[in-house]
């Protein structure tokens, strides 16, 4: 698929009235297709949309060789002067003309600060690393009372969402649970998002029930889904196993169905490509995996010290004051599980904290 450096779509609606999309809206886009079909194009088409709309993105949970990072090659960065911001984790250091902030340390103010905000892979110690890191820049997003253009937030592969939630609620129900709300309140707090995945059913039926526009790309040996079969008296089924990247379908909430063509970003990252050289990046990771035992060690010292169900701050800050050693707060909570530990949420001192509790 050739690419521009503007990328454009063009759409006709082939069954009823659909209307043009609107890219000042915090709508919720879920592409479906096969590896290779053009679904993460198509995301930064739409975000690049949102961005000459002046809207803000982020671009979260790439594949991990760093495909967000394409963005600062973009014209948005290049030629715009869009503000590009990359998170890191708390152990990385991050060496770029562009500003790398602590993705822990994120606050709805730090939004002033860039126009493109990315999260990609390399810039974390670990997988764990990295789902902590955007669980925390979603909880801070979703909790924006005021805005006047919204947030569109990339997150390439939608399964994410909910194992990212999972990894912190410990309980599938409640991680789905939760999720739902997040996709049902993200209008309120003016975020639209970006969602893809290679089969349609790898989320749940809640949850692709809460999308603007279903993008459908070359299916190949899948299907669509029995409350989708629909579609197929409009748009034949071995159409939609020979549609090439730069062609989609398209379905809004009222059911009407659209097909389009639509142009690659220049700048979108090619498989064997090595993004970090070609945008200039130098990661450092400050933690060799070799340490986690010592920080582990330190961690169950303080832990034997403290009284019952202490948080873990108060643990960064008894390991910081009786071995002189700093441990993130973060850094504990990640490292309790192999300790047989795990964190709770209590309603303590008038408000919600989060405490230590040995594992049963």
């Amino acid at each position: 698929m050739g690419g521009v450096e503007r990328p454009d779509f063009e759409l006709r609606w082939v069954r009823g009235l659909g209307a043009d999309i609107d890219f000042t809206a915090p709508n919720i886009f879920f592409g479906l297709g096969m590896r290779g079909a053009g679904k993460s194009a198509w995301l930064e088409m739409a975000a690049s949309k949102y961005l000459d709309n002046g809207a803000k993105v982020f671009d979260l949970f790439g594949a991990k060789d760093g495909e967000g990072l394409g963005w600062l090659r973009s014209p948005h960065v290049k030629e715009d002067g869009a503000r590009a911001v990359l998170f890191r984790g708390d152990l990385v250091e991050v060496k770029s003309k562009h500003e790398s902030i602590p993705a822990m340390k994120f606050r709805i103010s730090d939004l002033d600060r860039g126009d493109i905000f990315i999260s990609a892979s390399p810039l974390y110690s670990d997988m764990d690393d990295e789902f902590n890191a955007v669980n925390h820049l979603l909880d801070v997003l979703w909790k924006r009372r005021r805005w006047t253009s919204p947030v569109f937030i990339i997150m390439r592969e939608a399964a994410n969402l909910i194992y990212s939630r999972l990894k912190i609620r410990k309980n599938q129900l409640l991680a789905k649970s939760e999720c739902l709300y997040l996709m049902r309140e993200s209008r309120h707090a003016g975020l639209g998002l970006g969602l893809d995945s290679l089969r349609h059913t790898s989320i749940d039926i809640d949850l692709r029930s809460l999308v603007d526009y279903l993008v459908i790309k070359n299916l190949g040996m899948h299907s669509l889904p029995d409350d989708l079969e629909w579609v197929y008296r409009t748009i034949d089924p071995p159409a939609l196993r020979r549609l090439r990247p730069k062609e989609f379908v398209i379905l809004d909430r009222q059911g009407n169905i659209g097909l389009g063509i639509f142009s690659c970003p220049a700048w979108h990252k090619q498989e064997q490509e090595d993004i970090l050289a070609k945008v200039g990046l130098e990661v450092n990771y400050l933690l060799p995996s070799g340490r986690d035992d010592q920080i582990r060690e330190l961690i169950k010292e303080a832990l034997q010290a403290l009284p019952p169900e202490p948080e873990p701050n108060e643990v960064s800050s008894w390991i910081k004051a009786n071995r002189h050693v700093d441990v993130n707060y973060y850094e504990v909570g990640k490292q309790l599980r192999p300790l047989g530990y795990r964190t709770d949420l209590v309603f303590k001192g008038g408000t919600n904290r989060r405490v230590i509790r040995k594992n049963p």
